[in-house]
């Protein structure tokens, strides 16, 4: 029986599947043990030998800066894309609020490195990550400057991005399936509770489908 030809697209992609999975499994354990976790450990959890987690990883900061960057990405797109769409501002914003606890929760493994141990992060790419940071909280303040100027009643939407971006990032501490109340819903019991500070009442209308 004739072997199938293994081509150069083949052994790049399994060798991309295989370095993902290395990155949810270093988060899993990231996330349960801190960065105190082992090399060793994350080769267990993925049931091969250390020489071959080796030919995929230098060390553990790149491990770390790895999932740090998947997880701003991730938040990134989902901001611009609802930045870019075609919906009256204030239902951008709520959309947002949506996106991010699904983005947040759905990577949870990811985000609980993220968010919860930043004390953690090492100096392989902190620059960059915190740029990333930076930018995702300037892209949400660009949105929040939408707003009709004569609508707001506090008009700082860099202030505002960063209190938004730590409110939802809050959820993760706490939240879980079991909870009363969706995610979806936590968003919007937030998005009411952040426009109704900074937006006059008056103009409540502009979220309304």
């Amino acid at each position: 029986m004739l072997r199938e030809k293994t081509t150069k697209a083949d052994r790049i992609q399994r060798k991309q599947v295989r370095f993902d999975e290395i990155i949810d499994a270093s988060a899993r354990l990231f996330a349960k043990k801190g960065f105190d976790a082992t090399l060793n450990e994350i080769a267990d959890e993925l049931g091969i030998t250390g020489a071959a987690l080796y030919y995929y990883i230098k060390n553990k900061d790149q491990l770390l800066y790895e999932i740090w960057q998947r997880a701003g990405a991730n938040l990134q797109r989902g901001l611009e894309e609802e930045l870019s769409g075609d919906e009256p501002t204030l239902i951008k914003l709520r959309n947002v609020f949506r996106r991010h606890l699904h983005t947040i929760i759905d990577d949870r493994a990811i985000f609980e490195v993220l968010i919860l141990q930043r004390s953690s992060m090492p100096q392989q790419g902190a620059e960059e990550f915190l740029a990333a940071e930076r930018l995702y909280a300037n892209t949400l303040a660009k949105l929040l400057s939408e707003i009709p100027a004569e609508a707001l009643r506090v008009d700082e939407p860099r202030l505002m991005a960063r209190a938004i971006i730590a409110m939802l990032n809050g959820v993760i501490r706490w939240y879980s399936d079991s909870y009363r109340l969706s995610l979806e819903e936590i968003a919007d019991l937030y998005f009411e509770t952040i426009t109704g500070g900074m937006v006059q009442p008056e103009h409540k209308e502009l979220h309304k489908k």
